[in-house]
């Protein structure tokens, strides 16, 4: 198994257990993080000082998220991830789901890895 699918599996369910110290410890200090969304939602960003603050941000957005890699293709120091999520809305959300509602999205992130964290994670959906 490749050291990066290793560190994918590791972010992923760091992210899935909302514990976003352990996430951050998988991304280097000057990580690029992109959403790309088709509903116009898109962002990026640069370090992780913003990415605690935009994940400490997703904590108060649902009350249960979950993704689930449903296939991973690996090269050396990126890969690509076909990725679903589900998520229950903590509260009234601006794409529109409202407090309670199951919100389910299917897209890609791409990864890239430099000395053994991520350097860019980038979610397309």
């Amino acid at each position: 198994m490749s050291d990066i699918r290793l560190l994918i599996e590791r972010y992923v369910n760091c992210y899935n257990r909302m514990d976003v110290n352990a996430m951050l410890d998988c991304v280097s200090d000057d990580v690029l993080f992109e959403n790309i969304s088709n509903t116009g939602q898109s962002m990026s960003f640069q370090g992780k000082d913003a990415m605690r603050e935009v994940a400490m941000l997703g904590l108060q957005a649902f009350s249960y998220r979950q993704q689930r890699i449903v296939s991973l293709i690996c090269a050396e120091s990126s890969a690509a991830a076909e990725v679903e999520f589900t998520g229950t809305a903590a509260l009234d959300l601006p794409m529109g789901a409202k407090a309670g509602e199951v919100v389910k999205l299917r897209g890609v992130s791409i990864f890239e890895m430099r000395n053994d964290v991520l350097l860019r994670v980038a979610d397309y959906s």
